[in-house]
């Protein structure tokens, strides 16, 4: 009687397994190993992997999804590129990526690389090839059958004009693209629907009401602090703690009605976690080897190099002392009379003391070309309202500059904010011819700046040392003593 038990509760439990689909979720894979700030410790993907092979044990009914963002974004994906990253979900395994725009950072050969290298599979609704067909081969959706459920996928980018600027590759409508999918993936006879979006919280909410066939949106984070979730209609949008600080876990299943219902679960991927000893020596390999190159000391800092990122993120509304730094490296390099640096390209704070390599790529790290050339008065100051249109959301257009001052007030009509445009200490002349140095980022219309596109004139752009980081680099090394001030380049008005 007892060994009968035993195996009815053995065959039991297996029944129960089989019954259940699992999906595992994370996102914002900047870096390979846990990242220690002020929000605590988090991530790393030897942890994730413990997390993943305990509840594949559990359940084999269980995909494992990466929401997109390994590439660029933070010192690690600029030294790397994220093949660190695909190189680690080769090892986990994963089985679908979705796209951030950061694995554009670096162009669109080499995020056809990052696909080449990877051993699964990458989903996406909305990024198009200029021939119209998906990016690189990859799926506009994917059905996966796990055990007694047909689930379907969907993927969706936005934000790529925050990214390299190309006519390879295009951002089709999210609504459309996922409402045209959608049709796809209910001819299936699919039983659960889920969409891995990068998009804002607002655009979810629209999608999940007016597609209601989809039953979960996996977002990206919105906080490196904190998860999140929102329900509509009962339907859940969850956004896990940035750079892998939580891992989602929702179990699909049919109660006693035969009805398809969900479980939500997040789970902290901390100290707590014993990590994977074959993950934690790759971690071990990549973090040696990045201090190893990048700690060579190039310059000392006086004061702390701050643009509030990760906090208040000061740069992206009001002067930077950092900012001021990079705007001067830019128009030193090429000889200009103006430079600009959009704020929400500076990326780290750096204290005082020894300045290594490694500063400077955390800061620039997106291995962005600089250029230099010829605008009219009048589009420098349609450049500078642009950048002032939107701080109250603190976008990253914001321009941090040198060779200029001005005044703005954030309370103003958008259009009419800026004050007091001087140039060397004269007011600039509207119809008057000026050199500018500025990233092709905003140069080619990133940010909105549309203005900017067409220009009077190219000074330079193709030099030999055209990156940010590398102009950054040799300006720093050239000054050995760095004590960057606010000087009242710009001025904010309340």
């Amino acid at each position: 009687m007892k060994k009968f038990l035993i195996n009815f509760l053995f065959f039991s439990s297996l029944v129960v397994a089989q019954e259940k689909a699992t999906l595992l979720y994370f996102n914002d894979s900047h870096v390979i190993y846990p990242v220690v700030d002020k929000h605590g410790e988090r991530g790393g993907v030897a942890r994730a992997k413990t997390i993943v092979d305990s509840i594949k044990k559990g359940n084999k009914n269980t995909v494992v999804l990466q929401g997109g963002d390994l590439g660029g974004g933070v010192l690690f994906g600029a030294v790397y590129h994220g093949f660190p990253m695909i190189e680690a979900f080769n090892k986990m395994p994963i089985d679908i990526s979705n796209f951030g725009q950061h694995e554009f950072d670096f162009g669109v050969t080499e995020a056809r690389n990052l696909m080449n290298k990877s051993k699964f599979q990458w989903i996406s609704s909305n990024l198009k090839e200029s021939s119209g067909k998906p990016f690189n081969g990859s799926s506009e959706y994917i059905v996966k059958n796990m055990g007694n459920f047909k689930i379907g996928f969907l993927g969706t980018t936005d934000g790529m004009e925050t990214t390299i600027q190309t006519s390879e590759i295009y951002q089709e409508d999210i609504i459309k693209s996922v409402g045209e999918n959608l049709e796809k993936l209910k001819g299936e006879r699919v039983d659960f629907i889920v969409l891995l979006t990068q998009s804002e919280p607002e655009l979810n909410i629209e999608i999940l009401e007016k597609y209601p066939d989809i039953d979960a949106i996996l977002a990206e984070e919105k906080s490196e602090k904190y998860s999140y979730v929102t329900y509509v209609n009962e339907k859940p949008i969850v956004s896990p703690q940035g750079n892998m600080g939580s891992i989602v876990k929702i179990d699909v299943f049919k109660n006693k009605k035969g009805k398809i219902k969900q479980t939500l679960e997040l789970i902290p991927v901390n100290s707590s976690v014993l990590p994977d000893k074959e993950m934690l020596k790759l971690e071990e390999f990549y973090k040696e080897r990045l201090d190893r190159d990048l700690g060579v000391v190039i310059a000392k800092s006086n004061v702390k190099l701050d643009s509030g990122f990760g906090e208040n993120h000061h740069a992206r509304y009001e002067e930077s002392n950092i900012g001021n730094l990079i705007a001067d490296a830019y128009k030193e390099h090429f000889n200009t009379e103006i430079a600009f640096m959009n704020g929400g390209g500076i990326r780290a704070n750096i204290e005082a003391g020894d300045f290594r390599l490694r500063d400077a790529i955390s800061i620039l790290p997106f291995s962005n070309k600089i250029g230099a050339f010829k605008y009219s008065g009048k589009t420098i100051v349609e450049a500078l309202e642009h950048g002032v249109s939107s701080v109250d959301k603190k976008a990253g257009r914001f321009l941090q500059v040198s060779g200029l001052k001005y005044s703005y007030n954030p309370k103003g009509d958008v259009g009419n904010r800026v004050e007091n445009v001087t140039i060397d200490g004269k007011p600039i002349e509207l119809e008057k011819i000026y050199t500018v140095a500025l990233p092709l980022y905003i140069k080619n219309g990133g940010d909105g700046f549309q203005m900017l596109k067409d220009s009077l004139g190219t000074i330079e752009i193709d030099s030999e040392k055209s990156i940010d980081s590398d102009i950054f680099i040799d300006y720093v090394k050239k000054a050995k003593v760095l004590e960057p001030k606010l000087e009242g380049r710009v001025v904010l008005k309340q």
